[in-house]
């Protein structure tokens, strides 16, 4: 019971972070960030390849192209 009489002593304090240590923190971060970008890319264009992406015959892409300029002038007059 030495709640009444003594003190609990404070935990120890954590040692301070040298710069050394900071500088390879933020390099494993920044690695970490790269990684998962990637990974991400690969996801993505494994999608594109699935599903196909914007190669619809009635995409938006394809209805914006030059031809369609001329057609609409030869149909509309």
């Amino acid at each position: 019971m030495s709640g009444i009489f003594g003190k609990k002593k404070a935990p120890p304090a954590a040692p301070a972070a040298t710069p050394t240590e900071e500088v390879i923190d933020r390099q494993e971060e920044r690695a970490e960030a790269q990684e998962t970008t990637q990974m991400q890319g690969a996801q993505r264009r494994r999608r594109l390849r699935r599903t196909g992406g914007m190669r619809l015959l009635f995409s938006p892409l394809r209805q914006e192209g030059a031809a369609v300029n001329e057609i609409k002038k030869k149909l509309g007059g």
